[in-house]
């Protein structure tokens, strides 16, 4: 995951898409690579991929996605695979789902969190049959 966060920020990785700070999108925007949001995306948002939401952006969309770094505003739901970085600069209005979560000082968030851990699960049986 950190690799992916240092080639996203070198240019290496290879961004599929890229929605610049002049752009508004707006309906089902799928995707199964990396993509990029500096402007605006209204409707829905999917990607296989790393999502990354730049600080001046602005996401009225429920959001599906591998793994995430949020800086900017999103209005509505996000669902991450793996890990999602919310940086300080992010106002998250919404449900968050993620396996991994890591939220920066500042960052403002009005909505639930569900974190899925399968080892915490594993872990959590295993301490009960041990228990037995």
């Amino acid at each position: 995951m950190f690799g992916k966060n240092q080639n996203m920020e070198t240019g290496d990785s290879g961004v599929d898409t890229i929605v610049g700070p002049s752009v508004s999108v707006e309906g089902n925007f799928k995707g199964d690579g990396n993509i990029i949001i500096e402007g605006e995306v209204r409707g829905s948002l999917k990607t296989k991929g790393y999502l990354k939401a730049s600080e001046g952006s602005v996401i009225v969309a429920n959001v599906v996605a591998a793994d995430a770094e949020i800086a900017g505003q999103l209005s509505g739901n996000i669902k991450v695979k793996n890990t999602l970085d919310v940086k300080a600069t992010a106002v998250i209005q919404g449900d968050i789902e993620a396996a991994v979560i890591n939220v920066a000082g500042g960052a403002i968030i009005n909505g639930n969190l569900k974190m899925k851990s399968e080892t915490g699960e594993k872990s959590n049986n295993q301490e009960e049959g041990e228990n037995k």
